[in-house]
């Protein structure tokens, strides 16, 4: 008697799994072109990236140039999916390893609604320098810190850091090094959920606030009725 409630709990443990998709971008995709690894090399229009997976999987990304740019590392055992990585950018839009990489959700039919998801994670490159740090840190829509993760960049060569945080809305996220000298690729995500403008919410309560009004005034006509 008791296989069939734990075989059906199992069926919506499984399903509850699944019904989280992770979307993992590489930098690899058609119409993206790397540039060489040459920090302190401006970076060309092409390798500027910032709304490419703004339609697609709703993501954006920037640095401090207004983009970050996709580099080809040139070393494809040491790069988690090569040839490309992607590195941040300084204000006269160059490749600066030092400066932040920022990712920010979007709900891809528009790309204006902001929206949210519950996993983030990056992989740094597999080229260890056996010091400083790399760090993820993910954000809520006012811009409030929902957690950080932070790793030392002393792996063995062909190994680096998996940064990965789980946390219910986060819709942006930021990841660097400390030491200037890391490349990130396999950005993850899990599903997005978009967040209803403020005036959408009102609407809502508005909704419910009249329904509630309703069903009151059926409850006081059935008790007037056989009162």
């Amino acid at each position: 008697m008791r296989i069939l409630p734990l075989a059906l709990a199992g069926l919506l443990l499984a399903s509850a799994t699944t019904a989280e998709a992770a979307t993992t971008l590489t930098f690899e995709e058609p119409g993206i072109t790397a540039m060489s690894n040459s920090s302190g090399a401006a970076v060309p229009l092409a390798s500027q990236l910032s709304n490419f997976y703004l339609s697609t999987f709703g993501v954006k990304f920037s640095s401090m140039g207004g983009f970050a740019a996709v580099v080809n590392h040139g070393f494809p055992a040491l790069t988690p999916s090569p040839p490309n990585i992607i590195g941040g950018t300084n204000a006269a839009g160059q490749l600066d390893y030092s400066k932040a990489i920022f990712a920010s959700f979007f709900s891809p039919s528009d790309g204006t609604t902001q929206a949210t998801t519950n996993s983030v994670s990056v992989l740094g490159d597999l080229f260890g320098f056996g010091s400083g740090t790399v760090t993820l840190e993910v954000y809520d829509v006012s811009g409030v810190l929902l957690g950080s993760m932070t790793a030392p960049d002393n792996f063995p060569l062909g190994t680096g850091a998996v940064l990965s945080i789980s946390v219910a809305g986060i819709h942006s996220a930021k990841f660097f090094s400390s030491n200037a000298t890391v490349g990130f690729d396999n950005f993850s995500f899990n599903d997005l959920n978009a967040v209803p403008e403020p005036a959408t919410w009102i609407m809502m309560l508005m909704g419910f606030s009249l329904i509630g009004a309703t069903m009151r005034r059926k409850r006081q006509k059935v008790q007037v009725s056989f009162g």
